[in-house]
């Protein structure tokens, strides 16, 4: 078994060597990591294409209820991010993994046999803090048992998996729909559950060094989760309840003000929730700003496109999952590739390239998704060019971002990582809603499709000029 190594440094030498061979359990670690991700990125959007058929079973139900059905999960999921990596590294990753992914299956039955509107909100929310506990765990119980010429081709296995079960999501969901109710959307996550268990039993042994002498700063976790979830939060309700409302307003103003408060009290305290320092890692900071200029185009992106074709096109739920199933299987496939190409040629030109490719993508939906129904034509390459760029993206900035991290950290900084990608994911949402204005008028969706192609193609020379070489940290 791959002992745990204490530093990138350490992984490097230890790859430089004849080249150690991986065995066969850390593999199935691997599939069992990547089964967690499944759970957290199908739990975002499985629930937007049953919404109705819910609603139709709680006749009745408040309005202002039901809108948490959708916005519980995300807002949970991403405030609970930067604990959960925290919680891992410092208590035990194998511990964390195992918590989060019983109560996933807890929540998730819950879901699935919610008596009443409450009952669901409160599933919901559990299903998000559990996923939360259970995808930064994951790739910190992984990577360290792989040497680092081979970290790219993992992370890229690992969000590839994810990113595929988000596309089949609503492809799955209609067929739950089709044959039975909307309860079987959570009620088949169960034995997903049920196998990441026994993967964790049978396969995943402990990759951190726990050290619970000295408690994690409480203030600091109340203020670092509450940043995090006052800013999706405000950004989830703001086109429903209005941008000047004060609810909203009041959220953005105590997120604006916690937050310096926040960093100037991990940076003096011993054990704080989040280190400012690993902000002074040149790849780490470089990713992560890239991160939150791609993933606001890849979450809006998902968001706008079965909109635009159900109300512009007038396409059935059925035509729609079936119209979204070419991109995350290009996206998968691609994130491979791009693993193995990182490897061997570092993650520079392959993230750069893979900017200016989803950047096309943003400008043929500019210049061509219209009125006019022309599926092959304007659609299919938007998802085809999406797919390959986004494959990319969403997976090698990932390990890009944790390439000079210290193995003792991984889980906190990959907890950083995705509360920001999701975080910026709600925003770009928000702007979405905000821009549409509840109407269809293409010009609206134009205006997203520049935003985010702008926003997407600033990645390309941060990379080539931001971004640390192989000889540099």
């Amino acid at each position: 078994m791959t002992d745990v190594v204490d530093t990138a440094a350490e992984r490097g030498a230890t790859s430089e060597l004849a080249g150690p061979v991986v065995d066969r359990r850390a593999w199935l670690a691997l599939a069992t990591g990547s089964l967690a991700f499944v759970l957290g990125t199908v739990n975002v959007t499985v629930t937007n294409v049953g919404f109705n058929d819910i609603l139709d079973s709680f006749p009745g139900a408040a309005t202002s209820l039901t809108g948490w059905i959708l916005t519980s999960y995300s807002l949970t999921f991403a405030s609970t991010m930067l604990l959960a990596g925290r919680l891992a590294d410092r208590y035990g990753r194998l511990v964390v993994f195992r918590v989060g992914l019983t109560g996933l299956l807890i929540s998730s039955l819950a879901a699935g046999w919610a008596p009443s509107v409450p009952l669901l909100v409160l599933a919901r929310a559990g299903q998000g803090i559990c996923g939360a506990l259970a995808v930064p765990a994951s790739l910190g119980l992984v990577l360290p048992r792989f040497p680092t010429g081979k970290q790219a081709t993992v992370v890229g296995i690992w969000a590839s998996v994810g990113m595929v079960a988000s596309g089949l999501a609503p492809v799955l969901a209609a067929t739950a729909l089709s044959l039975a109710t909307w309860r079987w959307m959570y009620l088949t996550l169960v034995p997903i559950t049920v196998l990441g268990l026994i993967g964790a039993k049978l396969f995943m042994t402990e990759t951190a060094e726990p050290d619970r002498s000295r408690p994690i700063d409480l203030i600091g976790v109340v203020m670092g989760s509450g940043v995090v979830f006052l800013v999706v939060f405000a950004t989830l309700r703001g086109p429903t309840a209005g941008w000047r409302s004060p609810t909203v307003a009041g959220a953005f103003v105590v997120a604006a003000v916690l937050l310096p408060v926040f960093l100037w009290r991990s940076s003096r305290h011993p054990e704080p929730l989040f280190d400012p320092g690993l902000f002074r890692v040149r790849s780490f900071a470089v990713s992560n700003i890239a991160v939150s200029l791609s993933m606001v185009g890849a979450f809006t992106s998902w968001v706008l496109w079965p909109i635009f074709l159900i109300n512009v096109w007038g396409y059935t739920v059925w035509g729609v999952g079936l119209a979204f199933l070419i991109s995350p299987i290009v996206s998968g496939g691609v994130a491979i590739v791009g693993g193995r190409w990182a490897d061997r040629h570092g993650y520079r030109g392959v993230i750069a390239a893979a900017a200016a490719v989803a950047t096309v993508g943003h400008l043929w939906a500019f210049l061509f998704l219209d009125e006019r129904v022309r599926f092959w034509f304007a659609f299919f390459p938007v998802t085809v060019l999406f797919g390959l760029g986004m494959g990319i993206l969403a997976s090698m900035l990932n390990a890009a971002a944790l390439r000079d991290i210290e193995a003792s950290a991984i889980a906190t900084a990959n907890g950083v990582h995705q509360a920001l990608r999701y975080a910026v994911g709600g925003m770009g949402t928000a702007l979405a809603l905000a821009v549409l204005n509840g109407t269809h008028e293409v010009w609206r969706y134009d205006t997203m499709w520049a935003i985010l192609g702008a926003a997407q193609l600033v990645v390309v020379p941060l990379m080539i000029f931001g971004y640390p070489g192989n000889d540099e940290i």
